[in-house]
C-alpha cells in the first residue's frame, strides 16, 4: 500500500516544540521506517521541501530515489499513490481540487490534532459541504476528539436542518488511531547511568521522590500546575519520604513564568520544586530518567491526545494523570497509572465563552483560559494517589512495568503506521465499492463552529457538575482564601464567573452549611444565572477552597 504525504517544508527549530510538530516529525520518520512501500511519494510546495524531505528519507537509510515529490495538482501521479495523507485535519482544499479531476482517483486522510482554534473548528463544519466520500478520512487520536469533531458537524447538521429542511451526512470515515511513540528513543534516554547523573545534577537526595512533568509550562494553553502544586505540598506533609515536582519544559512568555513561579512560591513549603528548561545543555535527553513517578493533569481543551504520558510509559515511569480526553485512553487506571477524577460545568453554562470567542471579544488563549479555568481535577483523589505511588516502590515498578508493555504493544510507531496502512487499505476498498454511512443524533444551536465549549467537550471530564451535587468548604482563613484567588495561576478570565463582589456571600453559606448542594446554595443566594454560578463553582473548586461531590 504506497501513499503521499504532503509536506510543505516548514520545520520549526527546537527551542520551544509544540505537540503537532513533534508528532508530524516522529511521523514521517516513522512513516520511512516502518511503511510497506518501495517508493515514497510527497507532495511539496517546492524543491526546498521535496529536498528536506529527502533528507528525512536518508536518515532512515531511504535512497534519494525513492522518494518522489509530485505536484498537488497531478492527479494521474496521486491516483498512482492511491492516498493523499495530511498531517492535520486540512482536506478540504485538496477535495475540492480533487473533484475537478474525478473524487473517486484517489483517497484523502487527515490527522485531527487539536481542535479548539477558530480556523479548525471552521474546517469541521466545512465537512459537511466538501466534496468528501466515504474513501476518505479525518484521524482522530481519541474518542473524545471524535467526539469533538462530530459535535461541530451535529450542530451544523441542525442548522442546515433549520435554514433549509436538510440533515446532510458528513460521508468522511472517522477511525480512532492513536499517536505513536520512538519507544527505542524513550528507552535510550534513561538507559545506563542516565539516572544517577541527572538527579546529582539536581541535587536529588537517595530518598526523594520526584514526581516529573514534562511539557509546555503554560497555564493558560496547556496545564495549569496548580492542583499539582497543591496536591503534591499535601502530600509532602504526610509522606515519609521528601516531595520533589521537576517541571521539564519551556515557558510561552515571561507572563508564564511569573505566574509559575508566583504559585510555586505562595503553594509550596513542604514539597520541593526544581524547573529543567527545554534545550538546558546538562539535559540533552530531558528529565526522563531522574523521575520516579510522572504526573500530567491536562484540563485544557486544547489537549487532543497527550503524548508525554505515553513517552512516561515507555520510560518505565508510573502514571498519575488527570481523567481526560486521550489519557483517559492511553493510561489504564490501576494498571499502567492512576486516573485522577476531572470535573468541568455542563453545556450550557458557557455560552458566553462561546460568543466571545465567535465575537472575537476572546483570542484563542482567552477561550482557552477561561474554559480551562473551571475546570478541575479531584485534589482529594490526587493527593492520595501521590501518597500511594511515593510510599510504595513495589508498585511504582510494577505500573512502570505495566506501562512499558503496553506501550510497546500498542503506542510503538511499527505498530500505529501498520495501523495507519490498514484504513488506506480500507480507503482504497471504498472508494472500489462506494459504500458509505454515517448518522448522529442534533444539539442545541449556537454558532456550529463554535458550540458552548463545555458541550463541545463534555466527554473529556469523568463528570459534570451537577446542580444535584454537593460542595463542602475545604479553607476557612480569610487570607488563605484571598490569596488563592489573587493568585495569576488561578483567576485567568475574571468576567465569565460571578461578580466578584458576590463571592464573599457564596463562600460565606459555604462556611456556614460546611456541605451543601449546589442548587441549595443557588436558591440561597437567589441565583438567576446557574452558567455564571457553575462556572464559579468550577473555579473555586479548582482552586481547592470547596470540595465537588457527585450526586
Amino acid at each position: 500500500m504506497t501513499a503521499a504525504i504532503s509536506f510543505d517544508g516548514h520545520w520549526p527549530a527546537d527551542e520551544k516544540p509544540i505537540g503537532i510538530d513533534v508528532a508530524t516529525r516522529q511521523f514521517i520518520r516513522a512513516h520511512f521506517r516502518y511503511a510497506q512501500q518501495g517508493i515514497f511519494y510527497c507532495v511539496a510546495p517546492n524543491e526546498a521541501a521535496a529536498r528536506l524531505y529527502r533528507k528525512f528519507g536518508a536518515e532512515e537509510d531511504i535512497a534519494a530515489e525513492r522518494c518522489i515529490s509530485i505536484n498537488q495538482n497531478d492527479a494521474m501521479a496521486l491516483e498512482t499513490a492511491g492516498c493523499l495523507i495530511r498531517y492535520d485535519p486540512g482536506i478540504i482544499k485538496h477535495a475540492w481540487t480533487r473533484r475537478y479531476h474525478g473524487e473517486n482517483r484517489y483517497s484523502l486522510c487527515g490527522i485531527a490534532h487539536a481542535c479548539a482554534s477558530e480556523s479548525v473548528m471552521d474546517m469541521f463544519g466545512q465537512y459537511l459541504t466538501a466534496p468528501l466520500n466515504p474513501w476518505d478520512a479525518v484521524i482522530c487520536p481519541s474518542q473524545a476528539i471524535k467526539g469533538a469533531i462530530t459535535s461541530i458537524l451535529e450542530g451544523w447538521k441542525a442548522y442546515l436542518d433549520e435554514k433549509f429542511g436538510v440533515k446532510p451526512e458528513a460521508s468522511l470515515h472517522l477511525p480512532v488511531i492513536p499517536l505513536g511513540v520512538d519507544t527505542a528513543d524513550m528507552a535510550h534516554r534513561v538507559s545506563g547511568g542516565a539516572r544517577a547523573a541527572q538527579r546529582k545534577k539536581l541535587g536529588i537526595e537517595r530518598n526523594e521522590i520526584v514526581i516529573l512533568y514534562v511539557g509546555r509550562l503554560n497555564h493558560v494553553a496547556k496545564s495549569n500546575p496548580i492542583s499539582l502544586l497543591l496536591a503534591a505540598e499535601q502530600a509532602a506533609k504526610r509522606c515519609d519520604h521528601p516531595i520533589r515536582l521537576v517541571f521539564n519544559g519551556y515557558y510561552h512568555d515571561k507572563a508564564n513564568q511569573v505566574a509559575f513561579e508566583q504559585a510555586t512560591q505562595a503553594l509550596c513549603d513542604n514539597a520541593t520544586v526544581s524547573y529543567v528548561l527545554h534545550g538546558d545543555p546538562e539535559f540533552p535527553d530531558g528529565a526522563w530518567a531522574a523521575g520516579d513517578i510522572f504526573c500530567s493533569l491536562s484540563d485544557n481543551i486544547q489537549e487532543s491526545f497527550g503524548l508525554t504520558p505515553v513517552e512516561a510509559m515507555a520510560a518505565g515511569l508510573p502514571i498519575i494523570a488527570s481523567d481526560w480526553n486521550g489519557y483517559k485512553e492511553t493510561v489504564r487506571d490501576g494498571e499502567d497509572g492512576l486516573l485522577i477524577p476531572t470535573y468541568m460545568p455542563p453545556a450550557g453554562a458557557g455560552e458566553t465563552i462561546a460568543y466571545r470567542y465567535f465575537a472575537g471579544q476572546f483570542s484563542y488563549g482567552d477561550y482557552l483560559g477561561a474554559t480551562s479555568q473551571a475546570t478541575s481535577v479531584d485534589l482529594t483523589v490526587l493527593t492520595e494517589s501521590i501518597l500511594a505511588l511515593a510510599s510504595n516502590q513495589n508498585l511504582r515498578l510494577s505500573m512502570g512495568a505495566s506501562g512499558k508493555r503496553r506501550v510497546l504493544e500498542n503506542f510503538d510507531w511499527s505498530r500505529v503506521i501498520e495501523n495507519y496502512e490498514t484504513l488506506w487499505q480500507e480507503l482504497t476498498r471504498r472508494r472500489a465499492s462506494s459504500d458509505a454511512a454515517t448518522s448522529g443524533e442534533t444539539p442545541a444551536l449556537h454558532h456550529p463552529s463554535r458550540p458552548d465549549p463545555f458541550f463541545m467537550f463534555s466527554g473529556f471530564p469523568t463528570k459534570h457538575l451537577d446542580l444535584d451535587g454537593s460542595v463542602t468548604v475545604l479553607e476557612t482563613s480569610g487570607s488563605l482564601i484571598l490569596q488563592r484567588i489573587q493568585l495569576k495561576l488561578g483567576l485567568v478570565q475574571a468576567d465569565v464567573l460571578m461578580d466578584l463582589e458576590l463571592l464573599p456571600g457564596f463562600i460565606g453559606e459555604l462556611e456556614a452549611k460546611k456541605t451543601i448542594k449546589l442548587k441549595d446554595l443557588a436558591d440561597v443566594l437567589d441565583i438567576d444565572d446557574f452558567s455564571k454560578f457553575l462556572v464559579t463553582a468550577g473555579w473555586l473548586v479548582k482552586l481547592g477552597l470547596c470540595r465537588y461531590d457527585p450526586p
